[in-house]
């Protein structure tokens, strides 16, 4: 909101990069988008995010989500955890959690604080966009109260900055953590059960790449063996389940 610090480094980030050959930048200001509160109506998930009462905001970031090769995301520490403004806009875009869009995208996130929080603000950012299909984002933070023994935070950050545009450049696929593949699992499971209360989400989760793969992109045997086998159990959970609430449902009626 104040366009301090984190705002600072962030355009410094950008002035790193600038220098590149063929980057440009859309840069979003998420404070100035004055977009209302998720309302948690859920039609997101059950309908498809077309139908956010909000979606003359909302689905004008996802384009320019999906456009990009890099997202870069800043945020001020405020009580140990992201601002608000950028908590409901992450809140806008949670059925990516559902139906995950931002594969092979790179990212980047950037966080300061007074005091402290700093790292688990980029923690749960990160986490956040290995969810959304962005594995392996580079990470910079900044602690004010530190500042005077980081002498070398300059030097970071550039390192940071190239990294960054390095992982664009190459194309690389970054494999995700253990936890996405489990949690992708489970949704894909949820998502092709018999019982899934989503025609969205079965019809995303049916198309090529990802009714048949424990991940779309590169993760590893060892990671594959692991959500293959998640996917079963959490089906079969899903599916007992179900049946155990059609029986009780034929029951009350």
């Amino acid at each position: 909101m104040r366009k301090g610090n984190t705002y600072a480094l962030t355009k410094e980030v950008m002035a790193v990069l600038a220098e590149k050959p063929g980057v440009e930048f859309t840069e979003i200001n998420i404070s100035d988008l004055n977009l209302p509160f998720c309302a948690s109506c859920h039609l997101c998930f059950s309908e498809g995010e077309e139908f956010c009462p909000h979606n003359d905001t909302a689905l004008g970031i996802r384009s320019a989500l999906a456009e990009c090769d890099g997202v870069i995301i800043g945020s001020a520490t405020y009580m140990w955890a992201i601002n608000a403004a950028l908590k409901n806009l992450l809140d806008h875009l949670a059925y990516g959690f559902h139906r995950p869009f931002l594969f092979g995208k790179k990212g980047m996130v950037i966080a300061t604080s007074k005091g402290a929080g700093e790292k688990g603000v980029t923690k749960y950012i990160k986490t956040v966009l290995g969810q959304l299909g962005i594995n392996g984002a580079v990470v910079f933070t900044l602690n004010e109260k530190e500042k005077q023994l980081q002498t070398n935070s300059g030097k970071k950050l550039n390192t940071a900055a190239e990294r960054f545009y390095s992982s664009i450049v190459s194309n690389r696929q970054i494999k995700p953590t253990l936890k996405n593949i489990v949690v992708h699992n489970a949704f894909r499971a949820m998502a092709l059960s018999k019982f899934s209360d989503s025609e969205r989400d079965t019809r995303f989760w049916g198309q090529p790449g990802f009714h048949n793969k424990a991940y779309p992109a590169k993760a590893g045997a060892f990671k594959y063996a692991v959500g293959a086998a998640v996917y079963g159990i959490a089906k079969r959970s899903t599916e007992i389940v179900g049946r155990i609430y059609e029986k009780r449902k034929k029951a009350r009626e």
